[in-house]
């Protein structure tokens, strides 16, 4: 049984979110261990289910070609061999037309009960199948780092956002549901159908409860296509205290703020993000405040000291206006950089200007103004801009850009040649643990979920939703491998279990060659009492090595356009 042509022929629609960068030392070693194991589980699968019905295994290799190095144990060979990208067990009979000597007629594998025949092949999917469940099961009951419920940032005016929800609260519970983690959360929501949810939440050790109605946006699913899906208006990144100015005549401007400016510390006290930062504010009104900025890649000191009206301003000003008083602005909608001879640049956009309408509209994110602005490209919009406190409506026409999409897909959008001052940070996280039964039904839940998620993007690649030149093969493993890798071990092991479970889905494909390919031909053989003839087998062998031959050479050919397109 030979697992080389399923390692060959991965697909990795599913999986583009990992990303892939040029390869290294550090990815083909990454790729070597991912895919020895891979292939060690594999035939291991079919290796063990052989011995246990006592058909005979001659040679159980990893990997294909020259033999480098080998050990021969209870009449198999185990052996290592030089080409790294596959491997075999080959048993006593596997090949009908080898003549055996009278003593092996019984440890043949042609001449096992169809049954047998059909497990031995199919241990080998399975056992990479089982692979994953162990890894999953070790992941949950060991403990691994994921987003708490903490909410980073709420967008102006979202559901989220008239419901009395603000950046630092901790959701508790969804409908009376508890809750730990933000893709329960998530999940909650996308599960609501837009019916309002009531989630119970934590602010400075206060508990409440809110009442949210998420609204419909259009959006894109994983495999590119459209879809409605509710929103309330929350993300688990927080925003970095990094500002924009609003006015050189605020208190802000009078110190000598800029837009960009980075706010490490208020009076000595660290600030981690633009919430905490207005909180600092509040606590030191009417002392002198001593600011540690970053400012052009340098750190300077800043002393404010505000007068009594802005103190007074600042004391009646609304929820989560303290910054805007003070003259600042979170970054994310300021202009940090104009790219030379950009529409940008043309219109007579400057960095530090704040774009906060666009055609008449307000936008409360980056995002937001990007996707606007990406689906007009060459399409006049008009842009509301601040600059140093006075508004004014600019036009710019975005370029058109030829880019690639998250599958592959060649699309034009518009760009105009801005960056923003926006400086995410990760939001905080837990380490969650299980118990060993809770590990294994999530497992094998999690398991069950890829499972679904490949097959349904095999169904998307014959639809042609998915571009077939989402394929890869070794080379693009090893890319993936050596990106996982850096993140640490826990990753390439979830890393190892997605391919894992790629391989053992595609390798019970019907394609002849593949285990799913002698899988039916045990199935055909079972309904009719007989195996089909020789004839018919070995022309549906050749018809197999012919697809598979020309399914290797066309993933190569993508795992290269991508490596230097």
């Amino acid at each position: 049984m030979s697992s080389y042509a399923a390692v060959m022929l991965l697909d990795f629609s599913f999986l583009r979110a990992f990303g892939a960068e040029h390869p290294t030392l550090l990815s083909i070693f990454a790729f070597i261990v991912v895919l020895g194991v891979l292939i060690f589980v594999h035939e291991l699968g079919h290796f063990i289910l052989a011995k246990y019905f006592g058909v005979g295994v001659e040679k159980f290799s990893l990997g294909f070609g020259p033999r480098i190095f080998g050990k021969s144990y209870g009449g198999t060979e185990y052996l290592i061999s030089a080409v790294p990208l596959g491997g075999y067990v080959k048993m006593i009979g596997e090949d009908p037309k080898e003549p055996l000597p009278p003593e092996d007629q019984k440890r043949s594998f042609n001449n096992q009960h169809v049954m047998k025949r059909f497990l031995i092949v199919a241990a080998g999917p399975a056992f990479n199948l089982l692979f994953a469940v162990i890894v999953f099961l070790g992941m949950f009951m060991i403990g691994y780092p994921s987003d708490d419920t903490t909410i980073g940032w709420v967008e102006r005016n979202s559901a989220a956002w008239e419901a009395g929800l603000r950046s630092g609260d901790r959701v508790l519970a969804v409908n009376g549901e508890q809750i730990r983690l933000w893709e329960d959360l998530s999940k909650r929501i996308r599960e609501s159908k837009a019916q309002a949810l009531s989630l119970e939440a934590v602010r400075d050790s206060g508990g409440f409860k809110v009442v949210v109605q998420p609204e419909i946006t259009e959006g894109k699913n994983l495999f590119g296509e459209d879809e409605k899906r509710p929103y309330i208006g929350i993300q688990h990144q927080t925003l970095g205290p990094v500002v924009g100015l609003l006015s050189p005549l605020s208190p802000a401007g009078r110190a000598g703020f800029k837009t960009g400016d980075l706010i490490l510390s208020v009076n000595g006290e660290e600030v981690e993000s633009i919430p905490l930062l207005e909180k600092i504010i509040m606590r030191h009104l009417g002392n002198r405040m001593q600011f540690e900025v970053e400012q052009d890649g340098k750190k300077i000191p800043m002393s404010v000291v505000l007068t009594q009206p802005e103190i007074e301003s600042l004391q009646k000003g609304g929820e989560y206006q303290v910054l805007e008083r003070f003259g600042l602005a979170y970054a994310e909608l300021f202009v940090r950089q104009v790219t030379s001879g950009s529409p940008a640049e043309k219109a007579g956009i400057k960095a530090g200007d704040l774009i906060n309408g666009i055609d008449g509209r307000p936008v409360y994110t980056f995002a937001e103004l990007q996707e606007k602005i990406s689906r007009k490209p060459g399409i006049p919009m008009r842009l509301k801009i601040v600059r140093a406190g006075v508004s004014l409506m600019l036009t710019v026409t975005p370029n058109a850009v030829t880019e690639k999409d998250a599958l592959g897909n060649k699309v034009s959008v518009g760009k105009i040649g801005i960056l923003s001052a926006h400086y995410p940070k990760p939001g905080p996280t837990i380490l969650v643990r299980y118990n060993p039964f809770t590990a294994l039904e999530k497992s094998l839940a999690m398991t069950g979920e890829f499972i679904v998620l490949i097959l349904i993007s095999l169904v998307k690649l014959i639809q042609q939703v998915i571009p077939v030149e989402t394929m890869g093969g070794p080379i693009m493993i090893a890319q993936l491998a050596g990106q996982q890798i850096q993140y640490g071990v826990l990753e390439l092991f979830k890393f190892m279990a997605l391919i894992s479970i790629n391989l053992g889905i595609l390798n019970l494909l019907p394609i002849p060659i593949l285990d799913g390919g002698h899988i039916l031909f045990f199935a055909i053989e079972g309904v009719l009492g007989h195996p089909l003839s020789m004839k018919k087998r070995e022309i549906a062998q050749q018809v197999g090595l012919f697809l598979l031959v020309f399914l290797i050479l066309f993933v190569t050919y993508n795992d290269i356009m991508r490596l230097f397109g």
